[in-house]
């Protein structure tokens, strides 16, 4: 209610309290509405963010990012930005009209709030980690599979299931641990594997590989597409170029417990397991695995799973 006997605020403290009540909505939905002196909107947006946070970090923690749970994460995550910023903009409108009601109590005043409100989003933050994260290619020693500039989220959880063959994997090499990688699992522990003039043998049997083609790779050099199917994958393309490379031959080597067998798709433009600065990729070395595209230069591949 607005006090008929109270001085009018003066221009700049009218407009403080306006700008005020924007920050804090820009801090946590809420906090504006209650500087507004809109208290219960003001309460009811603080509860509501808290529990869309845990939502959004819920999600991450327990699942991992495949394409549909991708996909209704960003739809989620666009509506409480949505939220967020009408929260704002309707703080703003409520705080030019309310510097004429009566003064709150201390115990409803936006300053308590803060102190109350911050506090507990930052100990949420730090105690409900993402369990997602995101890298971008820049190289193209995955080619064909994937290209420089695509961007991707990962499953980065400390409980998510160890990689079978075919899949995409992030790792720290020892040797290099300020660099992360991204390379395919071929041969898991137990597995004998070996190269021939650049064909994959493992457990003693040539990998089975379809000819599909030729790929562009690299900085325009065209190159052989093959799909290859180790035993426990449902296939994926790599390139090949002509000619003898480094790495094609390897000798048969047996991987330990706890460790991966990893190699680039675009197989002779690749730094990887037969190589020393890499080696054998250490279960403690993986940073994430697999994921979902969320920004391919390549038309169609938006929201799909890495392959």
């Amino acid at each position: 209610m607005t006090d008929p006997t109270a001085p009018p605020p003066s221009r700049l403290r009218r407009w403080g309290g306006v700008a005020l009540a924007g920050l804090l909505s820009l801090l946590c939905p809420g906090l504006g509405h209650v500087q507004a002196r809109a208290w219960p909107l003001g309460a009811a947006l603080v509860v509501v963010w808290t529990l869309a946070s845990i939502v959004l970090f819920g999600i991450t923690a327990l699942w991992p990012p495949t394409p549909p749970v991708v996909t209704a994460w960003l739809v989620l995550l666009a509506t409480f930005l949505l939220v967020w910023i009408g929260a704002a903009i309707d703080a703003l409108r409520r705080a030019r009209s309310s510097s004429m009601r009566p003064k709150p109590p201390w115990w409803r005043s936006a300053w308590l709030a803060a102190l109350v409100v911050l506090p507990l989003q930052a100990g949420l933050d730090a105690t409900m980690p993402f369990g997602w994260r995101s890298f971008s290619i820049p190289s193209a020693s995955m080619n064909p599979g994937l290209v420089v500039g695509d961007v991707f989220l990962s499953d980065a959880r400390r409980d998510r299931p160890f990689p079978a063959r075919g899949d995409i994997v992030m790792f720290r090499p020892r040797t290099l641990p300020e660099t992360i990688y991204v390379k395919r699992v071929v041969a898991l522990p137990g597995d004998t594997v070996a190269m021939t003039d650049g064909s994959l043998i493992l457990n003693g049997r040539p990998v089975p590989q379809e000819a599909d083609g030729t790929v562009t790779v690299g900085s325009g050099q065209t190159a052989h597409a093959f799909i290859e199917r180790p035993a426990g994958s449902a296939g994926y393309r790599i390139a090949r170029l002509d000619g003898t490379a480094v790495g094609r031959d390897l000798p048969p080597t047996t991987i330990p417990p706890g460790a991966l067998f990893v190699l680039g798709d675009n197989r002779d433009n690749s730094l990887d397991s037969r190589h020393d600065q890499i080696g054998l990729v250490r279960a403690e070395d993986l940073v994430a695995t697999g994921g979902t595209f969320t920004w391919p230069p390549t038309t169609g591949r938006l929201l799909t799973a890495l392959r």
